[in-house]
């Protein structure tokens, strides 16, 4: 370890953490680009999915799209304040 092992140790969290992700994220079929957050991506019938770029290499041929997600998306909490509004006094 060089310095402490801080460095170290923060890198080698750094890369296991970006390991387990990489696995999980999607992937453009035709340029394998890591597709980001709130990006729109066409999945075809043979279930390839194509960003907006490369979807011109599959022009004419229409395909349903979705936006990309993050991991926690479905299994997060969003609080809603339910109150009835105050009236103005």
């Amino acid at each position: 370890m060089s310095g402490g092992g801080t460095p170290d140790l923060e890198l080698a969290l750094l890369r296991r953490s970006l390991g387990e992700i990489s696995g999980k994220v999607e992937h453009c079929h035709s340029c394998e680009r890591a597709l980001l957050i709130g990006e729109r991506v066409y999945e075809y019938e043979n279930g390839e999915l194509r960003c907006a770029l490369c979807r011109v290499e599959r022009a004419g041929q229409s395909a349903p799209w979705h936006t990309v997600h993050t991991a926690a998306h479905g299994h997060s909490l969003r609080l809603l304040d339910r109150r009835p509004a105050r009236r103005a006094a």
